[in-house]
């Protein structure tokens, strides 16, 4: 697409690696800010048929999502409710809220790169 800014690329392994970092030299409680996003946006359920048609994948290629689609809807209400029972001081919920912001932003650049490059050559 001319004039559109080229998009970062997101290493295989800096999504999970940050979710390491975060737990071993921030605390645990950190990975509950990359569930809330993973969790609050669930897929569409005719997401895994559009991709199968549009990559000419099999359908089974995208099982995992399919399965998603049709049971992820009520997570994120579960963990707003641990999350509360949990009572956490200032600073870890400050590092929740960076765990989930950051984990958005890197979905975000792996999206615009697979929408860039739809062979998913990194």
């Amino acid at each position: 697409m001319p004039g559109r800014p080229p998009y970062p690329t997101l290493s295989k392994n800096e999504l999970a690696g940050a979710q390491y970092y975060r737990i071993e030299h921030e605390h645990p409680v950190t990975l509950l800010g990359y569930i809330a996003v993973l969790e609050g946006n669930a897929p569409g359920p005719r997401l895994a048929d559009r991709l199968a048609e549009a990559t000419g994948l099999p359908g089974t290629a995208f099982r995992t999502l399919r399965e998603h689609a049709e049971l992820d809807g009520g997570h994120l209400d579960d963990l707003h409710r641990v999350l509360d029972a949990l009572a956490l001081p200032p600073a870890l919920r400050t590092a929740v809220s960076v765990s989930a912001l950051h984990t958005a932003d890197l979905l975000t650049r792996l999206f615009l790169s697979l929408a860039a490059d739809p062979g998913g050559h990194p």
